[in-house]
């Protein structure tokens, strides 16, 4: 472990920052234009239904988007691939400020969602080249407290000028953020190592591009109240069967889409596994939270909000504090830490109701955003130094891919039980409903453990190593 007075170059900070404003603003983007949907509907003359997928097109495009990144990443080198795909982000960005219709919108988000995805997770891999295993974890952790204040600034912001300006200023509020981070990256950004990629699987990548995007899509909609179970579940079986066959196709390929067989790793497979759990409660939480506001206390919309943005703070403050500590004392040692965090300040929700003070709520809001930011960086940290060099495209698209799918079954999960919980009262619906989120909370915590425990057996051989080498040496 390094110690945390260890200074970084400056060129690796330079290049982290403008990694930092390509992540913040792919991120805001997508909280900015939530807000725009009812001025989108009203100026394009459609209805609500058509106009959310807006929004849904660019998250199923930011999902079909991460599976190519690793090819790419080979082919042109990561600097590289984050210069184009910033390029394309603002160029579509201007498409969907002129687009004439709803249709048209929809269609260009898709293709900037794409381009967002894979700029996000190119820009991961030209800070993990940069950085080298033993200090990436403060380094992510910056990375992180910066890319998390966008869904806090993004909302606020997109109100702000949808009460000077029509819904096209969203889009067109994305030129100077981004041409500035273009100007910055062409300096201090290094292009990456261009090497022969092996060809393309083009089966391999049309089964995940096609099964990614559905089983998270059918997953989100499950989790919606209201929508088509049968229609969603069968979409939601579709999507799982194409990842199969993906699964099965992939290992069995000398030089796959993706890289599987990194699963098997022993420090990689427990840190995948826990992204996986932590994804799924945190964003069953982000789905029942703010119904609990609103159904249990009577809280409308915006209470809620206000109610809910000390926990996002708190999130975004202790990413940068669990970059530090990862550093220091293992991925696995802080993750863990975070995970028992959340299950602690998650188990009381059962019993919460309108008689709970408001400072104890507080409380547990507080304690489980710092959990959160305790526990996913530092598993994503471990899960990345344990991989070689020309391997961490691949493991920063695996992680990217298991938490998002984490999340959609998460939320899933947790919405369905509440939605049949509420058929008897509010009280039933939620307290079966907190008790799904404390089962992740359960899980994720178990599986931290045995990341915390592969992770410093590792430490223990490697240091074994290393004396038994100094031993050996001449004297």
């Amino acid at each position: 472990m390094t110690t945390l007075q260890e200074r970084l170059p400056r060129a690796v900070w330079a290049a982290a920052g403008v990694m930092a404003l390509g992540g913040f603003l792919g991120n805001m983007d997508g909280s900015i234009v939530a807000v725009g949907l009812e001025s989108m509907r009203a100026g394009l003359d459609v209805g609500l239904v058509a106009i959310q997928w807006v929004v849904t097109a660019y998250l199923l495009g930011l999902s079909a988007g991460l599976p190519l990144t690793p090819w790419l990443v080979r082919r042109f080198g990561a600097g590289r691939l984050w210069l184009a795909m910033m390029a394309g982000f603002l160029l579509t960005s201007v498409a969907c400020a002129l687009a004439p219709d709803a249709g048209w919108l929809i269609a260009i988000r898709a293709v900037q969602g794409t381009t967002a995805g894979v700029m996000l997770t190119a820009g991961q891999t030209v800070i993990g080249l940069a950085v080298g295993p033993e200090r990436l974890g403060r380094v992510m952790g910056t990375l992180g407290l910066v890319v998390g204040l966008a869904p806090v600034i993004g909302p606020s912001v997109g109100g702000l000028l949808l009460s000077h300006f029509s819904w096209p200023v969203l889009f067109w509020l994305n030129l100077p953020i981004g041409l500035v981070a273009l100007a910055l990256a062409v300096r201090f950004v290094p292009r990456g190592e261009r090497t022969a990629p092996p060809p393309m699987d083009w089966t391999g990548l049309a089964l995940v591009s096609i099964g990614l995007p559905l089983l998270v899509y059918a997953l989100t909609e499950l989790g919606s109240p209201g929508t088509a179970m049968p229609l969603n579940s069968a979409l939601a079986v579709a999507g799982a069967a194409a990842l199969g066959v993906f699964a099965w196709w992939s290992l069995r390929r000398r030089e796959p889409v993706l890289k599987l067989r990194l699963l098997q790793d022993r420090v990689l497979a427990p840190a995948m596994t826990t992204v996986l759990l932590a994804g799924a409660g945190m964003f069953g939480a982000i789905l029942l939270l703010p119904l609990w506001f609103q159904l249990r206390l009577g809280a409308g919309p915006a209470a809620a909000g206000v109610q809910l943005a000390p926990m996002g703070l708190a999130t975004t403050v202790f990413v940068l504090i669990a970059g530090r500590l990862t550093d220091r004392f293992g991925g696995g040692a802080i993750s863990l830490t975070g995970a028992l965090v959340v299950l602690a300040s998650t188990a009381p929700w059962p019993w919460l109701g309108p008689d709970t003070p408001t400072g104890l709520v507080q409380f547990l809001l507080l304690a489980r955003g710092a959990g959160l930011g305790l526990s996913l960086v530092p598993a994503m940290t471990a899960a990345y130094a344990s991989v070689r060099k020309e391997e961490l495209g691949d493991a920063i698209a695996l992680a990217n891919i298991v938490m998002r799918v984490g999340g959609a079954v998460g939320g899933a999960f947790c919405v369905i039980v509440l939605s049949r919980g509420l058929a008897t009262d509010a009280e039933t619906g939620f307290r079966a409903a907190f008790f799904v989120l404390s089962g992740l909370c359960v899980l994720a915590t178990v599986s931290a453990f045995r990341l915390h425990r592969v992770v410093r057996l590792q430490s223990t051989v490697d240091i074994k190593d290393h004396q038994d080498g100094f031993a050996r040496s001449p004297k």
